[in-house]
This record gives structure tokens, C-alpha cells and sequence, in this order.
């Protein structure tokens, strides 16, 4: 069968079975990385906060970070709610407050001063219209004077056409492995996560899928939404975004009163 997928494989929802993973597989160097980055941007852009979300927080590590040292009541949003399920645990003594909602239909129980959103979560939404949507229900659970800080992923793939990527996660005892192709005309990258269990034969396999956006697009859509953009920054090296990184970081701004 095309893309690896073989007979012993049974397709599972996205995360219901790599949540128990992820960490250890991706989530904590992740973490690492954008904690650096965005605490050199709230210094640079003197950015202050007392009440934050997390939307597609996943296993809550940035929610925690977040509740924990700079000590501001936090909400961590996903839809997922295996992932909620392990940001429970991980959140356990940080008062955290997790909800299982889809970012186009965010409802925070009341407006916060900072909306994060980190590691992919807004290239999931696959379209314009899902994109533009969210960033409408982004505005309105923000505060005057608030900010939304997040990453995304651009066109300029250094991927081939064509080609599979297999990337090995997690630990021995538990083995998973990433199957990536990247698609440029559709701007799709199609993730393919193969996951062992050590009690079963039986192989899970998840298929994520993400669409790349542009700066200029993106920027167009969030001052459409009501925002002012204040920032956009390579997330490789914290620069300004010139020519075209791979990946960004976008802070933009609800209009004070």
C-alpha cells in the first residue's frame, strides 16, 4: 500500500495513542526550544501579562511553564483529550485550567492579556477560512492591549518532492518512527506516525496532516481579524523574517483602548 502502511498497521485518531509519548518523543525538546525563544521576545517587546492561554497545549509543558514562573492564572486549550488526559498529569500541582475545545470555536471563561500558540497548532488548520476563523475567535478572547504569540511553518520546505523522511522517536522499549512527505503545490506536510506497542503485534499508525502559510497572507488575515502586527521573526535565530525561513514566529496585538 502506498505511504508504508501495511496489512499488520490499524489506523488510530491523531495523539490517541502517541499522547502517552510525546514527551519523551518530541514534546520536552520542543518545550525547551520555545520557552528560550519566547521568553527573549516578552523581553524584547516588554510584553506583560496576568492572565495567559495555551491553545493546542498538548501535554500542558508550556501551560505549566507559564502558571509556574511567571505565576498568572493560565488556560490550556486542546481538542484532543488524550493529550488534556497527560497535560493533566503533568500539570497536576500547577493549578492549570484545561479545556477540550477546537481553537475555531474558542471560549475562554473570560478574556486573557496573552493567547500562545506553539509547535505547529495553527498550520493544523488546513485552510484559509479555518485559519481566518480562528484568529476572529483569538481576537475576541483577548483583552484590549493583549497579544497572541505563535509559531508557523512556511512554504519554503527545505524537503524534497516526492520523497519520504523517517525520523525514529521515543524510547527503545517503545519504538516509534515518522514518516514526512511534503507536498508543495497543495503546501501540505503529511506527517505518518507508526507507533510499537511492547504488548501488542499490532502496529498504531496516526496521520497528521499540516498546511505551510505565508508571512504576507497570515499577516493580511490577523490585521483583517482586528490585530496590529508587531513582529515576525525567524524562529531559527530570533531575526527579523527576511527572504524566507522555514519557520516563524508571529506576535501580533489586539488594538488597546
Amino acid at each position: 500500500m502506498s505511504n508504508g502502511i501495511t496489512a499488520t498497521q490499524r489506523f488510530a485518531r491523531p495523539y490517541s495513542r502517541l499522547a502517552p509519548l510525546y514527551d519523551s518523543a518530541l514534546g520536552i525538546s520542543n518545550f525547551i526550544a520555545t520557552r528560550s525563544a519566547f521568553e527573549a521576545l516578552v523581553r524584547r517587546y516588554g510584553i506583560q501579562f496576568r492572565w495567559a492561554a495555551d491553545i493546542g497545549c498538548g501535554t500542558g509543558l508550556f501551560a505549566c511553564y507559564l502558571k509556574q514562573c511567571w505565576g498568572v492564572l493560565v488556560f490550556g486549550v486542546d481538542r484532543s483529550p488524550e493529550m488534556l488526559v497527560v497535560a493533566e498529569r503533568n500539570c497536576a500541582r500547577s493549578n492549570v485550567c484545561l479545556l477540550l475545545q477546537d481553537i475555531r470555536c474558542l471560549r475562554l471563561p473570560y478574556p486573557v492579556d496573552l493567547i500562545t500558540a506553539n509547535f505547529d497548532t495553527m498550520n493544523h488548520l488546513l485552510t484559509a477560512p479555518e485559519l481566518r476563523l480562528a484568529f476572529r475567535r483569538i481576537w475576541e478572547n483577548l483583552r484590549p492591549g493583549g497579544h497572541f504569540i505563535f509559531d508557523l511553518i512556511t512554504p519554503c520546505q527545505p524537503l524534497r518532492v516526492g520523497q519520504t523522511y523517517i525520523r525514529r522517536l521515543g524510547p527503545a522499549s517503545c519504538p516509534s518512527v515518522q514518516r514526512i512527505r511534503w507536498n508543495p503545490r497543495q503546501r501540505i506536510l503529511s506527517i505518518y506516525v507508526i507507533i510499537r506497542s511492547p504488548s501488542s503485534e499490532v502496529l498504531s499508525l496516526e496521520a497528521h496532516r499540516e498546511r505551510a502559510y505565508s508571512p504576507v497572507e497570515v499577516g493580511r488575515w490577523l490585521m483583517d481579524a482586528g490585530f496590529i502586527i508587531r513582529g515576525v521573526h525567524d524562529a531559527a535565530t530570533l531575526r527579523v523574517a527576511t527572504g524566507c525561513p522555514q519557520r516563524i514566529i508571529i506576535l501580533a496585538q489586539k488594538k488597546p483602548v
